[in-house]
C-alpha cells in the first residue's frame, strides 16, 4: 500500500500521466471492486485489459449501491443488458480532462449512445451524463480512467419529446406541447425541461388548463417557462441560483436537505438524461410572473 501511495503521489505531481497496469488492474487499484466484478461477469475483462486505448468513466462501489437492488439483479441476470451498460461507460481512445468541454458528446462503445459532458461553476463541477467526476486522469497502459460517483443509467436513447411521449405520467404535458406546437423547439440540443406531471396540472384551478389550451400564446409562454437553455443536471444546481428560461424570465432554485425546489415546485425525479439534454420531473406547474396574479394553485 505504501508503494501505491508513492506511485499515486508521483502521478499527481506529473499531472496524472503515470501508468499503473492495464485498465482492469488500475480499476482494482482504485478500489472499484464492483465495476471490476461486473466487467468480468459481462465477459469484457480481456477487451479492457488488452485492447484499446480506451477511456473509462468508472463508477465507484458507492455509485453502484445507489442503484435499486432490482436493477443490479436484472443486470446480473441479463448479460447483454450488463454489457450495454458497461460499454456506455467506455469511450475509444485516451480522453484526458483537459480535452473535456461543456456539452461535449463523446461517442461510447455502445453505438449510437453518447456521453454528455457538462462543466459547471467555472470548472468546479464536471459531470458525465449528470454524474460528477470525482477523480480524473488515472492513467493505465492502455487508456485512462475518470472516476464518477453515479452509474450512468438509464442510458439516454430517447429524445426529450420521445421521453415525454413514453412517460405515462406526462400525458397532459404532451397534449399541451402538441397544442402549442413547440415539439420542434424541444428538439434542440442542450436543453433542460422541468416536466410537470398529470397530477401537477390537476392542481391548477378548474378551467385553467382548458383556457390555456385555447390560447396558444399563453400556453407557449407557460410551457417555455419550463425549459432552460443548457443541460442542467442536478449536480449543477445551487441554492439561490437563477436560471434563464426560453420564455425569458428566470426560475429560482432552492435546495433543502437534498431536495431541489424550482419556484413553487419540488423536483420529484431528477436527472432523466435524454439524447438532447435532461428532464427533471416536478410536482407543480410553473407559472411565469405575468400569470401568477390570474391563477392560484390548488395544493
Amino acid at each position: 500500500m505504501k508503494v501505491l501511495a508513492v506511485i499515486s503521489l508521483l502521478c499527481f505531481v506529473s499531472l496524472g500521466y503515470c501508468q499503473q497496469g492495464n485498465l482492469v488492474e488500475l480499476a482494482e487499484q482504485l478500489g472499484a471492486k464492483t465495476l471490476v466484478d461486473l466487467v468480468k461477469e459481462a465477459g469484457l475483462a480481456e477487451t479492457l485489459s488488452t485492447g484499446g486505448p480506451f477511456t473509462i468513466f468508472g463508477p465507484t462501489d458507492d455509485a453502484f449501491t445507489k442503484l435499486p437492488r432490482v436493477i443490479i439483479n436484472y443486470l446480473k441476470k441479463n448479460k447483454t443488458a450488463l454489457q450495454d451498460v458497461l460499454k456506455y461507460h467506455v469511450v475509444s481512445g485516451k480522453v484526458y480532462s483537459s480535452q473535456l468541454s461543456n456539452e461535449l458528446q463523446a461517442a461510447s462503445l455502445l453505438t449510437p449512445a453518447k456521453i454528455r459532458i457538462n462543466i459547471y461553476q467555472g470548472g468546479k463541477v464536471v459531470t458525465a451524463d449528470g454524474s460528477p467526476i470525482v477523480k480524473v486522469d488515472q492513467n493505465a497502459t492502455n487508456g485512462v480512467i475518470h472516476v464518477v460517483d453515479r452509474v450512468m443509467f438509464p442510458i439516454p436513447i430517447e429524445s426529450m419529446v420521445d421521453m415525454v411521449k413514453a412517460d405515462r405520467q406526462l400525458k397532459t404535458l404532451l397534449a399541451a406541447v402538441t397544442a402549442a406546437g413547440i415539439g420542434g423547439a424541444l428538439g434542440a440540443d442542450g436543453l433542460t425541461l422541468f416536466a410537470p406531471t398529470d397530477k401537477a396540472f390537476a392542481k391548477l384551478p378548474a378551467g385553467t388548463l382548458d383556457n390555456l389550451l385555447k390560447n396558444k400564446t399563453a400556453l407557449t409562454e407557460v410551457l417555455t417557462y419550463h425549459v432552460v437553455k443548457g443541460t442542467a443536471f442536478s449536480a449543477s444546481l445551487t441554492d439561490g441560483e437563477k436560471v434563464a428560461t426560453l420564455e425569458g424570465k428566470d426560475l429560482s432554485i432552492s435546495l433543502d436537505n437534498g431536495m431541489v425546489k424550482v419556484d413553487n415546485a419540488m423536483v420529484i425525479r431528477p436527472d432523466d438524461a435524454v439524447t438532447n439534454g435532461v428532464i427533471h420531473i416536478i410536482d407543480s406547474v410553473l407559472l411565469p410572473p405575468q400569470y401568477r396574479r390570474h391563477f392560484r394553485l390548488n395544493n
